[in-house]
């Protein structure tokens, strides 16, 4: 009986692990490149230093589960992400619902309006988030407005809370 009961603890334990991120069919398939975060403010490339995520457990329905990534160039935050952990593509806007994206320009934050966050690699059970990335941003008190392009995504470090 008792090896009946290690055999269904193991059986459990590996579905649950299994389905800690889920990989949606029609996600696309970009070329990632592995050692890089890049992406292009109207038109000219950044490759940010650093980036980590953080994955939050909220409880609350309908999103029990929500992800933060923040990318860092010369030390100062420069990206922040924010969406559910599944791979999927994302209609980026300035909302919890889909993904809100926003580019941080020191005392000016563009607010996505548009664009999109397509997530080929959702794992939080190895740490690794990888995608692409667009988007055009508007400050929240004005009319400014940034372009993101050409967004290249991959974070391995995860921060679970």
């Amino acid at each position: 009986m008792k090896h009946f009961s290690l055999i269904s603890l193991a059986f459990c334990s590996i579905v649950v692990l299994s389905a800690s991120c889920k990989k949606s069919a029609t996600a696309p398939n970009p070329v990632v490149n592995p050692s890089a975060f890049t992406f292009k403010v109207d038109g000219t490339a950044v490759t940010v230093d650093s980036a980590s995520a953080v994955l939050y457990n909220l409880g609350v329905s309908p999103f029990n589960r929500e992800m933060d990534v923040y990318a860092f160039k010369a030390g100062q935050q420069v990206l922040e992400m924010h969406f559910h952990p599944i791979a999927a593509t994302y209609n980026a806007s300035a909302n919890f619902d889909a993904a809100w994206l926003t580019y941080d320009l020191g005392p000016e934050s563009y607010d996505s309006q548009s664009g999109t966050l397509a997530l080929t690699t959702c794992d939080t059970v190895n740490n690794k988030i990888a995608g692409t990335f667009n988007f055009v941003g508007k400050t929240y008190t004005g009319s400014a407005t940034k372009t993101i392009t050409e967004g290249t995504l991959l974070v391995t470090k995860l921060r679970r809370q």
